[in-house]
């Protein structure tokens, strides 16, 4: 009889221990479950976020691509080391434009191949490289009223540099009359 009470008694025992473990994983579940869904949401966020901004500074380099120099395409061609810094391919091909674009030595064709080079590396990190083939990256509609108007607005931030810095009008400097006669000697 005893042997029975005894082990009615640790039954007992042991269907309390179990009714608590279920009480507080009853209580805890959708507690850990709103954790989880709520992390998995953040990284699920970041990683759609990071795509946008690489697709952004992507599209910004290809919309310049015909003059690299404007301010738009030098931001985004500075954002590359953030929004590609876990793509070597792209860091190397940006390295390698960079390398380029610095040293007046090197033709202006090796400084259009790089920049291929590194829009290719962009695309295919954004899982465009199936659809864009290289000569693509070349393929620049430019109209010679737009090209026309920068190269105006170049000259008179040229013109007034000069101005600023005190040199005088380069009209006068490549031996064409000016309105004012030459200095006594």
């Amino acid at each position: 009889m005893t042997w029975s009470l005894d082990w009615s008694a640790t039954s007992a025992c042991l269907s309390a221990i179990a009714a608590t473990a279920a009480a507080i994983a009853t209580w805890r579940a959708p507690i850990s479950a709103a954790r989880i869904a709520e992390n998995l949401r953040r990284q699920g966020d970041t990683v759609v976020e990071r795509n946008r901004f690489r697709l952004t500074v992507f599209a910004q380099v290809m919309q310049g691509r015909a003059e690299i120099w404007s301010e738009e395409t030098v931001r985004a061609i500075n954002s590359i080391d953030v929004a590609f810094n876990d793509v070597p391919p792209v860091r190397e091909a940006w390295a390698e434009l960079f390398q380029a674009l610095s040293s007046p030595e090197i033709a202006i064709h090796v400084r259009e191949e790089r920049l291929r080079k590194l829009l290719k590396e962009m695309s295919i990190s954004l899982g465009l490289a199936d659809t864009l083939r290289l000569d693509d990256f070349a393929r620049v509609y430019f109209p010679t009223a737009v090209q026309e108007e920068r190269q105006v607005r170049d000259l008179q931030r040229r013109a007034d540099l000069r101005k600023l810095m005190g040199d005088p009008p380069a009209a006068d400097q490549k031996g064409v009359a000016s309105k004012w006669p030459e200095a006594p000697a």
